[in-house]
């Protein structure tokens, strides 16, 4: 429920803080634009200054590492080569072949600074020693290195930083490994060659110590960073998503300002990370100043609020200690030198004071008229009252004389009435619906004995729901006096369910005699009165385009049954679009 500011608080609140609200608007959509648009520009300027260097990067990048991947592909052709003339020789051969091998590798690696060693996969006699820059590995186990899924399913690729055992103990590197392949385009073999980590990272490292630059593969995998490497690693899939949508680009995440570039003529992304709040701490500064003179301009325009709410409340203030002081031999006099709103305001209250007193009169007259009125709803339940005591005085007549049927049905008669006529609600609950029926049937049991059965099937969700008072008994009733006429044996059942969740159907099936089948012409089609008051009220409370109502038809078992259709309704009150059976419509 909304509350409206201008009827519940005090004038001089509302406009106090009225101007305090608006004043404090102001200030802050100033501060907001400016602090986006100062923002917005040392983003644009800083991603632009940014990308041009990793373009520069790129360059510097690309040509290091294509010089190792070209260098790689010449050594593979030339370990081919020599492995070939090694298979048709002797023990001897295949010994010198080995040595020939390592001593070109190591010509790679003096001539290469950033290479830190090669080691190589292969059949040949394994020779792992920490003080060579050439290890030779079984190609067994080259499936178990953690690396190996990377290179699986490609001829080449750039592996993540690991660590190695070198003569300096262990050593981070950065190793780009490929696949040696023989005439008959089998892979045989595989050269990893191992980039000291130091001097990979100076590659790709800036100026700017507060940047985080991270070196991706075409698989989006990261290869190398500078900084903290767990936002690349946490927003692997996110950033991966960026590069293929845009070669270059720039897009913040939360404090995190990220610039991207891909070459296009080379394998490797380049994704540098910011933090936003260095970035932007020369506007927040900015905007901390502006800030401040808001504060003084609101703190300014708040004392001429208070000054001149004073001057708006103080007339008020008088009616109101006038009004608060009201006594019918005592008047508090108003000022009449105001010749605005307030000096109307003013004779509009004596006026009403004058009028005060016709009032009381007449409140005195309703009253009488309410005490009279009570006093006849009072006499009018002596009525229900007296059907009760006399139903009980006959019923101890019944034990007296030893007849306990005729003392049994009048208890249940009793009961029956009772709930009939204790409530004058429009709608009971279906619980205390049932239970009316249910003392109807229970008195109807005495009568017929074994030969009445019945069964009530409701759910325990139904039994809350609320229904139409007495809606039940004209169905029942007709069972008994038309439906099991001339029979021997009787069988009513009571079926409730919720349908879909927002429709109650009720099924009131018998095994009496079916519907004749002229029975649509004849003037009862639509029930005697019992029928047509339960139409009349389910139209007058729910409206008669909504599917509610009842049906009568012949049961397929046998018998007639009749279909109540209503509304969920938890609650006495009729809401939702439907019509209320006691409002001034029906």
């Amino acid at each position: 429920m909304r509350v409206n500011p201008f009827k519940t608080l005090r004038i001089d609140v509302v406009f106090f803080f009225g101007f305090t609200l608006i004043v404090t608007i102001l200030v802050g959509l100033i501060l907001v634009f400016s602090y986006i648009n100062g923002s917005r520009e040392i983003a644009d300027n800083t991603s632009y200054y940014q990308q041009k260097l990793l373009i520069e990067l790129h360059k510097k990048l690309n040509t290091n590492l294509e010089d190792i991947e070209q260098s790689s592909n010449t050594a593979a052709q030339n370990f081919n080569e020599r492995y070939e003339e090694m298979l048709d020789g002797n023990q001897y051969d295949q010994v010198r072949g080995q040595t020939s091998i390592r001593s070109q590798l190591n010509n790679y690696v003096f001539s290469m600074p950033i290479l830190q060693s090669i080691h190589v996969y292969s059949d040949l006699t394994p020779s792992y020693n920490v003080q060579e820059f050439v290890q030779f590995l079984p190609i067994g186990q080259m499936e178990r290195e953690p690396w190996y899924d990377d290179l699986r399913n490609s001829d080449y690729a750039w592996l993540s930083e690991r660590t190695i055992k070198t003569n300096n103990g262990d050593t981070s590197v950065i190793s780009f490994a490929r696949k040696v392949y023989n005439r008959f385009n089998r892979a045989f073999a595989v050269m990893v060659f191992n980039v000291q980590v130091p001097a990979f990272k100076a590659l790709i490292a800036t100026e700017d110590s507060r940047s985080n630059l991270a070196l991706l593969d075409a698989t989006g995998k990261l290869i190398t960073n500078t900084g903290d490497a767990s936002f690349f690693l946490q927003h692997e899939d996110q950033i991966q998503a960026q590069l293929e949508a845009q070669v270059t680009g720039a897009k913040r995440t939360g404090d995190e300002f990220l610039v991207w570039s891909s070459s296009l003529d080379s394998q490797w992304s380049l994704v540098e990370i910011t933090s936003w709040r260095q970035i932007t701490a020369g506007s927040l500064k900015q905007t901390k100043i502006i800030l401040a003179l808001g504060i003084a301009t609101i703190v300014m325009i708040l004392l001429l609020a208070v000054f001149l709410s004073r001057q708006f409340v103080k007339p008020i203030g008088l009616v109101l200690k006038a009004m608060s002081n009201f006594s019918l031999s005592k008047r508090t006099p108003l000022p009449d030198d105001y010749k605005n709103e307030f000096g109307r305001l003013f004779q509009g209250y004596e006026k009403l004071t004058y009028r005060i007193e016709e009032l009381y009169d007449s409140l005195e007259r309703q009253h009488e008229q309410q005490r009279a009125a009570e006093i006849k709803a009072l006499q009018m339940m002596i009525n229900p009252h007296f059907l009760y005591n006399s139903l009980d005085q006959v019923n101890w007549m019944a034990i007296e004389a030893s007849q306990p049927q005729i003392s049994s049905m009048l208890s249940h008669l009793g009961q029956f009435f009772r709930l009939a006529l204790s409530s004058s609600d429009s709608l009971v609950p279906l619980s205390e619906e049932l239970a009316h029926i249910e003392s109807y049937l229970q008195f109807q049991k005495i009568r017929w004995e074994d030969r009445l059965e019945y069964r009530l099937i409701i759910t325990d969700e139904a039994k809350s729901l609320f229904v139409p008072k007495i809606i039940l008994q004209p169905f029942v009733e007709n069972a008994f006096i038309h439906g099991f006429h001339g029979k021997q044996q009787a069988s009513l059942t009571i079926a409730v369910s919720i349908l879909e969740g927002q429709l109650l159907q009720i099924v009131i099936m018998d095994n009496g005699r079916q519907l004749q089948k002229n029975w649509m012409e004849k003037r009862s089609a639509k029930g005697g009165y019992g029928l047509w008051n339960v139409r009349e009220r389910i139209e007058a409370m729910f409206g008669d385009v909504n599917g509610f109502g009842f049906t009568l038809e012949n049961s397929p078992k046998g018998g007639t049954q009749a279909i109540i259709s209503l509304p969920v309704l938890y609650s006495p009150s009729l809401k939702g679009g439907t019509q209320h059976v006691e409002s001034s419509h029906n």
